[in-house]
């Protein structure tokens, strides 16, 4: 099954928010901005069964993938 990440819009009074901790202006910020996640998770969509337990967010894979390849050493 596909997993989504879920927005929280509900204000907790005991975590900070991550975009109060990050620059905003950081040329990776502006990186994910730029990508169209939403076509990259229905190109994934297919590869996903449709009952079962929820898999990670595509969004989070990619990303991770994709930092990996720019930061490689």
């Amino acid at each position: 099954m596909l997993g989504k990440i879920k927005q929280d819009l509900q204000q907790n009074l005991f975590k900070t928010r991550l975009t109060e901790l990050i620059n905003m202006d950081h040329p990776l910020v502006k990186l994910a901005h730029e990508i169209s996640w939403d076509k990259i998770e229905a190109e994934f969509e297919g590869l996903f069964s449709k009952e079962g337990r929820p898999s990670i967010a595509v969004r989070k894979i990619a990303g991770m993938l994709l930092l990996k390849e720019m930061f490689k050493e």
